[in-house]
């Protein structure tokens, strides 16, 4: 709910937390942003800083050495000679102009061409009293510096926008990736190590669908789990109460004489006990055989053949009990892929159910098979009691029985709902708005 109010203020928030995909597009959208604006808004700043330092450098050495020069020159007395070995030895060039721009002194040497164009220029006083200017032009930097320079400048700034890309990128992955499978990892941990139930996730995402995947599979496992207890428990118990009286009988028959007509009833009985046994055990290999469809042939028939094998089936077996089965298809021509002994096991389960549970007076059953879409949907119907609304979905249930006794397994049901299930299709019930139940199975039609 709070996912669904935070979508609501914010409506991209929806759209973006439901695709891992679309984080990711949009985290490299973003981080191709960051790029370009630290490229050209603080790297070409950063190459434009160094470029105007190395230009005011040159023009503050040339104004430097303009300074020395001209203080030379009017320590020396304006002595030419002096003045050529000062310039020569600093590798400088070099005019001295009095008042009225007359060259009183000059020096160009032959590398002149390499000189930089910026120059220093100072007033000097020379030794009569005179006022001049001196103009210096310095050395020009050599080509291999500058490039030196700016290669090694370049390589800084790119490594430290690299590194700092790294340091985003790595984050985003964290944060979007590497964090949330590292939680589902320990989570896995937890649940098959101290079996701790996972947690649904809030996340809409696929690594929140996979969070919840594992939790609806563990929810599945621990479901499974406890059926299969109570199904041994179960047929522990159908089995352990009838050997019960075989080991006590027989053990009756072996230590004490006993009169004939005594011996015979106590030999009836252990059979009788014997036949539960094997019923329960035939009842739970049904069970278990019910959902294997690779094992079970299956074969192309139609919905009105299956109906007129059922009624062929069944129809004269229950007349003779009195009992009342007609048999209607709505639809002939569906066609339908299915195994025959499964079909049969599986209405004959129903039959069997409704004699033993719907306590009608006088017991009334119907079959009836239509279309709807691209179903064949078999409506199974008695004239009983029914049953209690909130019991209708526990019925298919292993193990379930109205049965306090435990006369039967409870198996019958749910080999129901196995094999419907085995052949793509499922099972219902409900109770009929006119009294009794109505087991509602469904099979796909196969369109050739």
């Amino acid at each position: 709910m709070a996912q669904t109010n935070e979508s609501r203020r914010f409506p991209g928030v929806g759209w973006l937390g439901s695709h891992l995909t679309r984080k990711m597009i949009l985290a490299l959208v973003a981080l191709a942003a960051v790029s370009c604006f630290a490229l050209w808004g603080g790297f070409l700043a950063y190459l434009g800083d160094f470029a105007d330092s190395t230009y005011d450098e040159v023009l503050d050495q040339a104004a430097e050495e303009a300074r020395q020069a001209g203080a030379f020159l009017e320590g020396c007395g304006a002595e030419a000679s002096a003045m050529e070995d000062y310039l020569s030895r600093r590798g400088l060039a070099c005019v001295v102009r009095d008042g009225g721009g007359n060259i009183l002194y000059e020096r160009i040497p032959d590398s002149a061409p390499q000189m930089l164009a910026s120059s220093g220029t100072v007033e000097v006083t020379l030794s009569r009293g005179q006022t001049a200017r001196l103009t210096v032009w310095s050395q020009a930097l050599q080509r291999s510096e500058i490039t030196q320079s700016l290669r090694s400048k370049a390589l800084t700034g790119l490594c430290a926008i690299n590194l700092g890309m790294f340091v985003v990128v790595a984050l985003v992955m964290y944060l979007v990736l590497v964090s949330p499978i590292v939680r589902l990892r320990q989570t896995m941990r937890r649940y098959y190590e101290k079996g701790e139930q996972p947690e649904r996730s809030q996340r809409m995402d696929e690594v929140g669908k996979l969070q919840n995947a594992f939790a609806d599979l563990a929810g599945v496992l621990d479901c499974k789990e406890k059926a299969e207890h109570r199904l041994i428990a179960s047929i522990s118990h159908d089995i352990k109460t009838p050997l019960t009286s075989v080991l006590g009988y027989s053990e009756r028959l072996r230590s004490t004489e006993l009169a004939e007509e005594k011996k015979r009833r106590y030999l009836e009985l252990v059979y009788e006990k014997a036949l539960r046994i094997k019923a329960v055990v035939d009842e739970f290999d049904e069970y278990l055989d019910a959902g294997l469809r690779d094992r079970a042939p299956m074969v192309l028939t139609t919905a009105g053949e299956l109906c007129r094998r059922l009624r062929a089936e069944y129809a004269d077996e229950l007349a003779d009990a009195g009992v009342e089965f007609p048999v209607e298809c709505l639809c002939p021509d569906a066609q339908l892929i299915c195994n025959w002994e499964h079909m049969r096991r599986l209405f004959g389960n129903l039959i069997s159910n409704a004699f033993q549970h719907a306590g009608a007076e006088r017991l009334e059953l119907s079959l009836t098979c239509r279309r709807e879409e691209e179903q064949a949907v078999f409506l199974f119907r008695d004239n009983g009691k029914g049953v209690p609304p909130e019991l209708l979905r526990q019925i298919f249930e292993p193990l379930y029985t109205s049965d306090q006794g435990r006369k039967v397994s409870g198996l019958g049901l749910s080999i129901c709902k196995s094999i419907a299930k085995a052949h793509g299709g499922g099972i219902l019930a409900d109770n009929a708005p006119d009294g009794g139940l109505v087991i509602r199975m469904s099979l796909p039609i196969v369109d050739l």
